[in-house]
């Protein structure tokens, strides 16, 4: 939620002084921008963690509690795990390479630190691997009923 708020004020903050002073400043642009990113970022492995994902629950309601929890369980096996172990593979070099060189703003004069908001394209597929890999744990020791 912080960088939510973050966002909403920085973005009125912007609007503000462009239209009503005349003024701008890149950094709080830049900021916006990384408390955006961020908070997409983050909010996949929340909403994932929730069971708040994105799903189509046609047949779900008529079908049986062991059979929606093995169909979730293969959905984590099957899709959810591979694709994020990819990203987590895939996202590696360009974080790392972002912290040696501490990345900074495109922007001629923009804030630095970018090299933290590109972490979280590490700390987004650990995540979801972790409640993945929770969850799968949980529905093995879960007794059919």
């Amino acid at each position: 939620m912080g960088f939510a708020a973050l966002v909403f004020l920085g973005q009125l903050a912007m609007v503000l002084m462009r239209y009503l002073l005349g003024v701008g400043f890149l950094e709080i642009q830049d900021g916006v921008n990384y408390a955006f990113a961020a908070l997409v970022a983050l909010s996949v492995a929340v909403a994932f963690d929730a069971d708040k994902h994105v799903r189509v629950d046609v047949f779900r309601q008529t079908w049986s509690d062991w059979t929606n929890r093995t169909i979730d369980a293969a959905g984590d096996l099957l899709l959810a795990l591979p694709v994020f172990c990819l990203m987590l593979w895939t996202a590696y070099p360009l974080v790392r390479s972002s912290w040696e060189i501490l990345e900074g703003s495109p922007e001629t004069g923009g804030l630095p630190g970018l090299f933290l908001v590109k972490t979280c394209l590490l700390i987004l597929p650990a995540l979801v691997v972790l409640f993945v890999l929770q969850r799968l744990i949980g529905v093995l020791r879960r007794p059919r009923s």
